[in-house]
């Protein structure tokens, strides 16, 4: 089943289809992907999530002068004009398409909404509330929580996280992260545990019930703060991520795994690459053997962004640690180490206007300077480009822009100048 989006004010319009004053969407014409009538499409939020499904009614091939005020309003404009929805939809197509005029053709498709997604996540919380009102005493108040791009959360009472793994294919990370909070129970940095639920008795998922941490993700204040308060946040940071890599861990090839990852993903996307380019990075992956052979292990976070540090203008606490693992220590920051050249990357839309360069420049001294082991590893600068390398490499497949690839190929030549 395809899926799409409506592009600009994607989410407010998709509220506009949940409530039915939307039924109907323009888009350009394109002979080769006309739609095709009782086609089910899934529309997505900003944030991936799933809002419903539709299935498309009948369609019409007109030119954009063509357009009148009947169709206007199928597309949820009954407060505004022809003219403004002229306005905006032309500005947006000629965006699309530099040579669009008033003659050009577009597509006016209607649809019906079969199934409203929201409400079937909204049932399977209440379901799960229900179940265990011994934990919660009485339900006031359940929403689903838009955060969460792989699982689904919901905010009981305010004060409690129900987190449902959904996608049944990432239901080991369910695992690893209860296996962090069991190794961590007594931390004082993290959300409470009140549940961890395996078993598929009452719902079809794995699931999780959290305490609700108050405040709100670090990317909400760090544009706000001075860099006094920006330093002794990474400070406090710190000290929480050190008592989680206070753990003790077996050791294993650190060096072999990130090599053949690297590899992997590069062979994969061979034909992405300059001949003489692919050549380099080549080269470059014959240097990890020394860069990589100084390993102190933890149990680490491993997504350490400032999405999944909350602030409450005076602690800290981290969440999400489904993807926690055994890894070398400096492997923790390389998120961190890269916001200060894509501080955006990582943050959710509403934040992403917000995020400058100059305000992360200092981020990666702030860590160095308080996390003092990091300065005891060999090679250091070089491990973050590896790093950077490794990163990149694995969104090349599902994003093969030129940028990237640019930018993979200028490490790897990075690496090969400091040997």
């Amino acid at each position: 089943m395809k899926s799409w989006s409506f592009g600009q004010n994607n989410d407010e319009l998709i509220g506009l289809v949940l409530s039915g004053k939307k039924t109907a969407t323009s888009s350009l014409y394109n002979s080769e992907n006309l739609p095709q009538i009782g086609e089910e499409t899934v529309i997505c939020f900003d944030n991936e999530k799933e809002a419903c499904i539709v299935r498309t009614v009948d369609y019409k091939i007109i030119k954009f002068d063509e357009m009148t005020t009947e169709y206007a309003k199928l597309e949820g404009e009954n407060d505004l004009s022809l003219d403004n929805w002229r306005t905006t939809h032309y500005n947006f197509f000629k965006s699309l398409d530099a040579s669009f005029n008033e003659e050009s053709l577009i597509v006016f498709e209607t649809f019906e909404v079969i199934e409203n997604l929201v409400e079937k996540r909204l049932e399977l919380g209440q379901k799960i509330a229900y179940q265990n009102i011994d934990i919660f005493k009485n339900i006031n108040s359940l929403s689903e929580i838009d955060s969460g791009f792989r699982n689904t959360l919901f905010s009981v009472n305010d004060k409690y996280v129900i987190k449902v793994c959904t996608n049944c294919d990432l239901e080991d990370t369910f695992k690893i992260e209860y296996n962090f909070y069991h190794e961590n129970a007594l931390s004082p940095y993290i959300p409470k545990l009140y549940k961890f639920d395996n078993t598929k008795k009452d719902v079809n998922y794995i699931y999780e019930i959290l305490e609700k941490v108050s405040g709100n993700t670090l990317y909400y204040h760090w544009y706000k703060m001075k860099e006094a308060e920006r330093e002794n946040t990474i400070q406090k940071l710190i000290g929480i991520i050190e008592t989680f890599h206070s753990v003790k861990c077996d050791e294993y090839n650190w060096t072999s795994k990130i090599k053949r990852e690297v590899k992997d993903r590069i062979v994969e996307c061979e034909k992405l690459f300059e001949n003489s380019d692919y050549n380099i990075i080549l080269k470059s992956i014959e240097t990890y053997d020394e860069y990589l052979s100084d390993n102190r292990f933890a149990l680490i976070h491993n997504d350490l962004h400032f999405d999944n540090i909350i602030y409450d203008g005076n602690a800290l606490k981290i969440i999400d640690f489904n993807d926690s693992m055994v890894a070398p220590i400096d492997f923790e920051f390389r998120l961190l180490y890269m916001c200060q050249e894509q501080p955006w990357k990582w943050a959710n839309a509403e934040m992403d206007p917000y995020q400058k360069l100059e305000d992360y420049k200092n981020i990666w001294t702030y860590i160095k300077k308080y996390y003092k082991q990091l300065n005891e590893v060999k090679y250091l600068e070089q491990r973050m480009i590896i790093y950077k390398i490794w990163d990149d490499a694995k969104h090349l497949k599902k994003l093969p822009d030129q940028e990237l690839i640019k930018v993979i190929v200028e490490n790897s030549k990075k690496l090969i100048a400091m040997v």
